[in-house]
């Protein structure tokens, strides 16, 4: 596969009527099927939502990174590890009503044009008010380093399944001491940088480092609750028209924040223990998840909506957080907090047998109601499960 043969061609654009319901996911993340595959084996739970689609007459929308070509290497062990879910998509593109985005792990077009037969454009328009994009383009990293990205996360996903841990953003709940220790070690650096580019400044040499002081401020930000970086440059196109909703992906923080007469969508991922969509009803959008129920509006995106975030940047998020002996305060204080998905994720298999599960984790907050189909999972209608509670961010 080309390294960049999806980026280096004119880009296409797609228009659906505004009419037309649509069911949105995006950043599934497909991988070879083992433990380090992030999405966790939900095949049959994202399979009960296409049939969904399928009775209601939807489109569904692929929101771009489908398949995580970078985790598992090569495309054959993607579609031998999710081959039926595959199929079932397979079978809604060839009525014509399955769209694909590209997203900025989509190099090469032909994987879902030729072999899926799958709709792709990197844009899509509904009516003259809704323009959906993956959302790279508003991310300042990767959104101009695509082919760099590709290769560092290549590397990542290797680091990852060498050492069978997570190191993911946020570092509250990755708490794990590889992840601590990367970002301990990343601190050290970021110290011998400062140091050796005031030495290099003695001596008429500038700009020593500055790329990577630069993308440690990205980091910290996407670390305190603004993935990717997005929110000024996606408010902003909101702000300046012509369309009343703009629907990304890509951070993997799901969200409906209103605006005038529309907002802003972000679908959230499929990764982990998220299963998130949107939903199109010819006037506006919903945003919740699959399996848990839970809705989703503003409320994760508001340090950043607010402007706390822009009052911080890397050397005061350390100062604020670490405490020494790899411990950092954000993960600490969420000790006994959070629900300990790690010991119930870290197995790919549980998540595949959830339906089975479903009536012992009742009192744990919202669980989907089974179909006639024992393997069916349908839409959750409950209510909202407590923000303490929510699944993690991939």
């Amino acid at each position: 596969m080309g390294s960049n043969a999806g980026w280096v061609r004119p880009r296409v654009t797609e228009t659906v009527p505004h009419d037309q319901p649509i069911w949105l996911v995006s950043d599934l993340h497909l991988g070879d099927g083992t433990p380090s595959d992030a999405f966790f084996g939900k095949d049959r739970h994202l399979m009960a939502l296409v049939r969904r689609v399928e009775r209601e007459g939807a489109i569904l929308v692929i929101n771009g990174d489908a398949l995580d070509v970078q985790q598992a290497w090569t495309l054959t062990r993607i579609l031998r590890a999710h081959q039926e879910l595959l199929a079932v998509m397979s079978d809604l593109a060839r009525q014509g009503r399955l769209i694909y985005i590209l997203g900025n792990h989509d190099q090469d077009l032909s994987l879902y044009r030729d072999i899926l037969h799958f709709r792709v454009c990197d844009a899509l328009h509904v009516g003259d008010r809704v323009l959906i994009t993956h959302g790279h383009e508003h991310d300042p990293y990767i959104g101009v380093h695509l082919d760099s990205s590709d290769v560092a996360t290549r590397v990542h996903h290797l680091l990852e399944r060498y050492l069978d841990t997570w190191l993911r953003l946020p570092l509250g709940e990755f708490y794990t001491v590889p992840n601590r220790a990367l970002f301990w070690l990343t601190h050290q650096l970021a110290l011998l940088t400062v140091g050796t580019r005031g030495a290099l400044q003695q001596i008429g040499i500038e700009g020593f480092g500055q790329s990577f002081l630069e993308h440690l401020d990205y980091w910290a930000r996407g670390n305190m609750g603004d993935p990717m970086c997005m929110i000024r440059s996606v408010m902003q196109r909101l702000h300046d028209g012509p369309w009343d909703w703009l629907v990304c992906g890509h951070s993997h923080l799901p969200c409906l924040i209103p605006r005038g007469a529309g907002g802003y969508v972000n679908t959230g991922s499929w990764t982990f223990a998220s299963s998130q969509y949107a939903v199109w009803d010819g006037h506006g959008f919903t945003v919740r998840d699959w399996i848990t129920g839970r809705s989703y509006d503003d409320a994760l995106y508001r340090p950043a909506l607010t402007g706390v975030l822009d009052e911080k940047d890397y050397w005061q998020w350390w100062r604020e957080n670490y405490m020494g002996w790899l411990r950092f305060r954000e993960g600490e204080e969420r000790r006994g907090t959070l629900r300990r998905w790690e010991a119930t994720i870290r197995d790919h298999q549980v998540l595949a047998q959830l339906p089975e599960q479903l009536p012992a984790l009742a009192d744990h907050g919202p669980a989907a109601h089974l179909q006639d189909d024992p393997m069916e999972v349908r839409e959750p209608v409950t209510a909202e499960v407590p923000r303490d509670a929510a699944p993690p961010n991939g």
